[in-house]
C-alpha cells in the first residue's frame, strides 16, 4: 500500500499531468485547422488519444496499490505511442507540415521522458517496502 508521504495535494501538481495537459491543449488548437473531412476522422483519434495521456495519469493518481498506479501508467504510456502513430499519419496526409511535426514528437518525447520516470519511482517505492516485509 502507498505510504502517506505524498507531497502532492492533487494530479494537477504533478509536472507529467501539466505537461501532459499542455500538450493535449496544443493538439485541440493543431486540429481546428484540419480540413473538415479529415478533423473528423485522424483528427478525433488524435485528440481522443492525447486526451488519454493525461487522463490515465489522473486515473492512478490516487489509486492506494502501487500496482494500480502502475497499469493507469502504462495504459497513459500505450496512449503516448498511439499518438505518436497519428502524428506520423497527419504528416503523411500533409496535415502537419515538418516543423509542427517535429514540436509535438519533441513535447511527446518529453511527456515520455517524464512518464516513465514517474512509473520508474513508484516501481522503485513498491521495491523498498517488498524489501522491508
Amino acid at each position: 500500500m502507498e505510504k502517506s508521504d505524498n507531497k502532492t495535494k492533487s494530479f494537477k501538481d504533478l509536472v507529467v499531468w501539466q505537461k501532459a495537459h499542455a500538450f493535449v491543449l496544443n493538439i485541440y488548437q493543431q486540429v481546428k485547422i484540419f480540413p473538415e473531412d479529415h478533423q473528423a476522422i485522424v483528427g478525433d483519434m488524435l485528440c481522443e488519444s492525447a486526451t488519454a495521456i493525461a487522463t490515465n495519469i489522473v486515473g492512478g493518481y490516487k489509486k492506494k496499490d502501487r500496482e494500480e498506479k502502475l497499469l493507469f501508467l502504462t495504459t497513459a504510456q500505450e496512449a503516448l505511442e498511439e499518438c505518436r502513430y497519428y502524428i506520423t499519419l497527419a504528416t503523411d496526409l500533409n496535415l502537419f507540415d515538418t516543423f509542427q511535426a517535429e514540436e509535438l514528437e519533441n513535447s511527446l518525447n518529453e511527456v515520455s521522458y517524464l512518464l516513465n520516470s514517474y512509473a520508474r519511482s513508484i516501481k522503485r517505492r513498491r521495491d523498498d517496502e517488498a524489501k522491508e516485509e
